[in-house]
């Protein structure tokens, strides 16, 4: 009846009723397969279908806004003309002549046309049951059927209502038999029985089984989340393990309520920080998202998408929903136990399981306990183990029950890690492995102090803590804070004490040591404010009677019980009315905390070490802040400590012989104790119990021994133990630093000044020796030698321990002209001008030794000891030796010095060929200065053409730029002595010298820019003086020239003074063009082609 029922709608739309007689003949052309076995024929019957079904529903709408109208309006009837397939509906409320259907009757129409299209797709899958194309065209519009209102009778709840099942649902629970009686329940379960026909054939196909859990997800009136589950269960066992991450996509969508992210937008899964954040597969691979994904999306459901979070009420019970994510994170994805340890925080409250997850996630386990391939666990959230870490402590800490019931001891893990070792969980049970690295660096290492056998195993235990704390990074005073919070949450107040104890001695960072301490700090005043509130509820109960008293007695107890585990068991058994014993025990918490706070400088000191114990400055301020509390005791066994602990090859900002020498000083100026003083040196220095890198730390203690015993008035117990310590013979036990004691100044110094305040003049003798023998002796050694033999009457001795010294010491050694000079002057001393040949000897010998550098004092005494025991040729001859020898920059002052010598002997004019040869030989600036002093002496013996012909010689050695005393010297002379031709000679002279230099380029410096200004006569003022001090005319005046560096070419006759001086500022200007210009020449400048000009 229903199939005839649905042919009878067909056959009235001709397009359709072609579609179904082409599926309707047997045989198609020849060779073909038959229409109705072909799935693009029933295709295209299908897709008529559905264009004829939304052109009456787009038509239906219209119609019932038509009739709304109407019924506003009764004298208005409107016809609505509709063509659908070939066939023509015309509409009206009213029934007329024409109106073929009333909008009842065309509801009917479009419910009759819809079981049409069912039974069509029912014909086109039972024809071909392995076509996925019909199938999935099929359940689609099955599955779409579920929010048509007019698609079904009205004849139950669901059939008018349009809400979103779910909101409804989760809220009100509708009675079953209601649920059975509605057509939306009978479709549903028609739509059930084609999904599972479909997978009779199709069980392969991904998309038919999302398509499948979907609907059920949607429509399911009993939200039995069972039925869901086992249709992903079904799915995953029927399809390929490729194929998974489709179905798991949609499963945990389910499970969880979180969509995949979606461009900017991204599914939440916790608070506080914590999220869970997934990618969608489909998206990424097909370009379009599962049917789940895009359905909730649509409808704006899952967690995080409602406006109210309390809307979304979860299907899925909270035990099914972890064993599904666990079965997950087991079997598909290791990755995903990260995002299921913070669901079980966030979302379903298991903290007992993510904390062993979590345990999992740091030690790189797999569910099961196996290895998860070694290395560390590479989150896909970018979670870092740093954060991994702080996430379980913060588990553990916030839910240290829950973490006991699920086999995680935090107290051992922590512990475990802080020492470096492996924990791996195994039920209840923590197996730890590797070996135990401790922090205590106060442990003795060995009976001797800093023995090398026991280096390799304490630089072992350093770098083991190193790399622990590399690996921890800035973890580990965060996880010593968190296990005492620990503690403090489940009640343990006196463990908790004990840990922070516990983190003070092993932590190595002063960050950590900041965060424990203040912890620490928190916790104690935290027990004084308890203890202060319970001192306010004792007062207030103190005015009650006997019977209050016992009616509370149970609770004062547990009060009682409470500030015994606050005060670490302290607190006695008394009355809660007792106020003198609350009033005790707030004391005893106040000098706790202020204990704590003045242990603060001596813990921090402790770290410091902890991180460096080879720092020798931490140690000696440990012992300082000891000895600033009056403990001397305990300065002093710090610093024991720290000989045992430093070692002398890692020693930093000091030297481990300060260590040594502190702690003499606290053992005999502070103990009063000298015979431990002397006993620590005693093992320092004889016994080597301490192994020095350097010879010099371990000098200073054998210096110190001595002191020691000096400071007792031991004088020959001192001067005994100066010789031992430079004597080599230290035994079989001596290291290298000991081995070098022999060649150590420090020893060698005070043995000296031992062996000369304490010893004889032999053994005095014999020390020195045995230095000059052993090459030990330096220079000064040598001086204060020879000076000590000098002092007790021993001077040939003292001679030879100069020559023995300049064997060790020749030239050019910087000791060899002390030595020379010394000697010289000490054989000068005692022989005077006796021994000259040896004298001349020893000068002569030093002088070819010298350096010319240091041969000017050797060769001005030399010369001394002529001048007063030798003669007076051989005193000149050594000057002249030394103007030869000494270098440039001396050699102006040798000049000199030989001139002044050779005209005190020799007369003014023996000095002529000394100067010339001094010009000769120096350069241009010391050669001009050594003009003018020959010009001057010329001048002095009235040889005043000679003293002009040296000035012309010595002008072109002399810049007027830089040399002006020079010309205002000629100036003078030229004023004094010459005459107008003179004058006007020395004019030229400078200005041709002038036009050479001019080319030449000086900074202000070498001008002399400080320089006062020199005032000299102008030119004109100078002819003008020397006319009137002749008594002539200018004119008149005439004198012959004198050639001199620069020869003028004259070609006319000056005719008077007025000429000249019109000449002479035209010249001026001339030069002063030629010094302006850039690019000036070299060329003289000619008074003579002046004049042919003009």
């Amino acid at each position: 009846m229903m199939i005839k029922s649905c042919l009878s709608t067909i056959v009235s739309y001709p397009e359709l009723l072609r579609h179904e007689e082409s599926l309707n003949n047997s045989q198609g052309a020849a060779g073909s397969v038959s229409a109705c076995y072909d799935v693009t024929s029933w295709l295209a019957y299908l897709e008529s279908l559905d264009d004829v079904l939304d052109t009456l529903k787009e038509a239906h709408e219209n119609v019932n806004d038509t009739a709304s109208s109407t019924k506003k309006d009764h004298h208005l009837a409107r016809t609505t003309t509709i063509e659908a397939a070939g066939r023509t509906f015309r509409i009206s409320p009213i029934l007329a002549p024409g109106i073929t259907h009333t909008p009842s009757q065309f509801t009917t129409e479009i419910k009759q046309l819809f079981q049409a299209r069912i039974m069509v797709g029912e014909r086109a899958v039972s024809l071909l049951p392995g076509s996925y194309k019909l199938w999935k065209n099929h359940l689609n519009f099955r599955t779409a059927l579920m929010d048509m209102p007019y698609a079904q009778n009205n004849n139950g709840v669901h059939g008018s209502n349009n809400k979103d099942l779910q909101m409804m649902y989760n809220h009100n629970r509708i009675p079953s038999y209601l649920l059975t009686a509605s057509s939306k329940f009978k479709h549903y379960h028609a739509t059930l029985s084609a999904f599972e026909r479909s997978l009779v054939r199709l069980h392969k196909m991904p998309r038919i089984w999302l398509m499948y859990a979907t609907f059920v997800i949607l429509y399911d009136p009993e939200r039995n989340p069972t039925t869901v589950r086992r249709i992903y269960d079904r799915a995953l066992v029927a399809l390929p393990a490729s194929q998974h991450e489709r179905i798991w996509e949609e499963y945990l969508c389910w499970v969880t309520g979180i969509l995949p992210s979606n461009n900017n937008s991204s599914g939440s899964g916790g608070e506080g920080g914590l999220s869970v954040t997934r990618k969608g597969i489909h998206k990424v691979k097909y370009g379009f998202e599962s049917p789940l994904v895009a359905e909730w999306r649509k409808r704006g459901w899952g967690y995080g998408q409602l406006q109210n979070e309390n809307e979304y009420t979860p299907t899925v019970p909270t035990e099914t929903a972890i064993r599904i994510l666990r079965r997950y994170a087991q079997c598909f994805d290791t990755t995903f136990r990260e995002d299921l340890a913070t669901l079980c925080m966030t979302r379903y409250e298991r903290f007992g399981e993510a904390a062993s997850i979590l345990l999992q996630l740091l030690n790189n386990e797999q569910a099961d306990g196996s290895s998860g391939g070694g290395g560390t666990f590479l989150s896909p959230n970018g979670t870092t183990r740093h954060e991994l870490w702080l996430r379980f402590a913060d588990v553990c800490t916030a839910h240290p029950t829950e973490a006991k019931v699920a086999g995680v001891d935090f107290d051992k893990i922590i512990r475990a890690v802080l020492k470096g070792q492996d924990v791996r969980s195994g039920g209840n049970q923590i197996a730890i492995t590797g070996s135990d690295l401790g922090f205590e660096v106060f442990d003795n290492t060995s009976n001797a102090f800093g023995a090398s056998e026991d280096d390799n195993q304490q630089t072992k235990e350093t770098n083991n803590s190193q790399a622990l704390n590399h690996s921890l990074g800035e973890m580990e005073g965060t996880l010593w804070t968190r296990l005492a919070e620990y503690h403090v949450r489940a009640g343990d107040f006196e463990l908790a004490r004990s840990v922070y104890e516990e983190a003070l001695d092993a932590i190595s960072r002063v960050r950590d040591f900041s965060l424990v301490f203040d912890a620490y700090v928190r916790f104690e005043e935290g027990v004084i404010e308890a203890l202060m509130e319970l001192m306010e509820d004792e007062d207030e109960e103190g005015g009650d009677d006997e019977e209050m008293k016992s009616n509370n007695g149970d609770a004062a107890d547990d009060n009682n019980e409470d500030l015994d585990i606050l005060l670490g068991g302290v607190h006695n058994t008394v009355a809660v009315d007792d106020n003198p014993g609350s009033s005790a025990d707030v004391e005893l918490a106040i000098s706790r905390a202020e204990h704590l706070t003045s242990r603060r400088p001596l813990l921090l000191n402790r770290v410091l070490l902890r991180q460096n114990p080879h720092n020798v400055g931490e140690w000696i301020k440990r012992s300082n802040l000891y000895l600033d509390l009056g403990d001397v005791d305990m300065a002093a066994a710090a610093l024991e400590e720290s000989l045992k602990a430093v070692s002398s090859r890692k020693a930093v900002n000091g030297t481990p012989s300060t260590l040594v020498l502190t702690l003499v000083d606290i053992y005999e100026n502070r103990q009063k104790n000298v015979d431990a003083a002397r006993n620590l040196l005693e093992r320092i220095c004889s016994k080597n119990e301490y192994d020095f890198q350097e010879s010099d730390d371990l000098a200073q203690c054998h210096a110190a021994s001595v002191e020691l015993e000096l400071r007792q008035e031991n004088w020959d117990m001192a001067l005994e133990l100066a010789r031992r310590a430079v004597s080599g013979n230290l035994g079989k036990k001596g290291s290298k630093a000991a081995k070098g004691l022999s060649r150590s100044l420090r020893l060698w110094n005070l043995l000296f000044d031992m062996e000369e305040s304490l010893g004889t003049i032999q053994t005095t003798k014999d020390a020195y020796d045995r230095a000059l023998e052993t090459k030990v002796a330096t220079p000064s050694h040598v001086l204060n030698y020879a000076s000590f033999l000098k002092e007790k009457k021993y001077f040939e001795e003292s001679f030879a321990a100069y020559e023995r010294g300049l064997d060790m010491f020749p030239f050019p050694h910087a000791g060899a002209t002390l030595l020379w000079k010394k000697y010289l002057t000490d054989f000068l001393e005692r022989y005077e001008g006796s021994k000259t040949p040896r004298v001349r000897e020893l000068f002569d010998r030093c002088l070819t030794e010298c350096p010319s550098e240091n041969a000017s004092e050797f060769y001005l005494l030399y010369g001394d000891y002529e001048e007063n025991h030798g003669l007076t040729k051989r005193a000149l001859g050594v000057y002249e030796r030394m103007c030869n020898a000494v270098p440039a920059s001396e050699k102006y002052t040798a000049y000199r010095l030989y001139i002044a010598k050779a005209t005190q002997y020799l007369g003014v004019t023996s000095a002529r060929p000394i100067y010339e040869a001094a010009i000769s030989a120096l350069g241009d600036g010391p050669a001009s200065r050594i003009c003018l002093e020959y010009a001057k002496m010329e001048t002095g013996l009235q040889e005043t053409d000679r003293a002009r012909t040296v000035l012309v010689y010595g002008a072109q050695l002399a810049d007027p730029r830089r040399d002006p005393d020079y010309w205002k010297a000629w100036h003078e002379f030229e004023v004094s002595h010459g005459n107008e031709e003179t004058f006007r000679e020395m004019l030229r002279v400078k200005r041709s010298v002038q036009a050479a230099f001019s080319t030449v380029n000086y900074n202000s410096a070498e001008m002399g820019g400080g320089a006062p200004k020199v005032e000299t006569l102008s030119e004109e003022s100078a002819l003008e003086m020397i006319a009137q001090s002749e008594g002539v005319e200018v004119e008149s005046k005439k004198q012959p020239l004198i050639g001199g560096f620069v020869q003028g070419k004259r070609k006319a006759e000056v005719a008077d003074l007025g000429e000249v001086e019109r000449r002479a500022a035209k010249l001026r200007q001339q030069v002063t063009a030629a010094q302006g210009a850039q690019d000036g020449g070299d060329d003289e400048i000619d008074i003579d082609n002046i004049d042919d000009e003009e």
